[in-house]
């Protein structure tokens, strides 16, 4: 019988999602709109159709909150089919089982900078620069070390990181550090170079890359890139200990290789 972390609930997944999700050995259910093509890798019982009217009346939410209480369900990802609105619906979700969806333990590491920064220290390719602050005056005078421009983060009274701020010259840092709350920062490079945003599906330790993606303007990356690109992230799932789950790694191709620059959760 599969655990609570190999049972999978996809919504808007699309064949490709599908494909990869099996292949990993996830135990499946599937949430498709009524124009989806269906996937033929699953039985017809373990696929459900919603229309377009599902989000706003709510049929969406109760489904998922059904199916994930039904059959045990751990873990709840969308696929590249679902709109925003699906997707707001299927965060709400998350967050009113959270507790009692699959999480694995490496997640969190992997999605404070401080922690990421700290185990990439134990990468192959060479760190970024990066330097802990506790409190503004302490943060601008190690963004005078790194060097500009950089990027700032800075952790709430709550503990919870705000987007970076991205700080170009000495102006920007400047009205940064007048504006900014006193606590705890992270300043570290700017990494300039192509940006590709890895999503994986993890089972057993073992990683599978559902796709990359580069993201903005440009051509598509060349093989090579995508190749450095997969292994770097792959070390990195390696290194964390990530063994069950979806995860969304952000990349950049520096001049010097591949830099993570920030994790999240897979599929939202």
């Amino acid at each position: 019988m599969a655990s609570i972390a190999e049972r999978m609930l996809l919504v808007m997944p699309g064949e490709g999602l599908v494909r990869s999700a099996a292949a990993a050995g996830f135990d499946l259910w599937a949430v498709v709109g009524p124009r989806e093509a269906l996937p033929g890798t699953l039985p017809l019982e373990r696929l459900l159709v919603t229309g377009p009217g599902g989000v706003a009346d709510g049929t969406l939410h109760g489904l998922l909150t059904w199916l994930l209480r039904r059959y045990g369900i751990g873990q709840l990802m969308c696929g590249p089919g679902a709109g925003d609105d699906v997707r707001a619906v299927v965060r709400r979700v998350r967050r009113e089982r959270d507790g009692m969806l699959w999480r694995d333990p490496a997640a969190e590491r992997l999605k404070d900078p401080v922690a990421l920064r700290r185990l990439l220290l134990e990468a192959s390719w060479p760190p970024v620069r990066a330097e802990e602050a506790g409190g503004v005056a302490r943060a601008r005078a190690a963004a005078e070390r790194i060097g500009l421009p950089l990027v700032i983060k800075s952790r709430d009274a709550g503990g919870r990181w705000r987007g970076p701020a991205f700080v170009r010259d000495g102006t920007a840092l400047a009205l940064w550090a007048e504006t900014a709350a006193d606590g705890a920062q992270l300043v570290e490079e700017l990494l300039l170079g192509p940006r590709y945003r890895v999503e994986t599906l993890s089972l057993g330790g073992m990683h599978h890359v559902v796709s990359v993606a580069r993201q903005g303007t440009g051509p598509p990356g060349a093989p090579d890139e995508v190749s450095w690109v997969r292994s770097c992230v792959r070390e990195l799932l390696d290194l964390a200990g990530f063994s069950e789950g979806a995860l969304r790694t952000d990349t950049v191709l520096t001049a010097d290789g591949p830099r993570v620059a920030c994790c999240a959760d897979g599929g939202l």
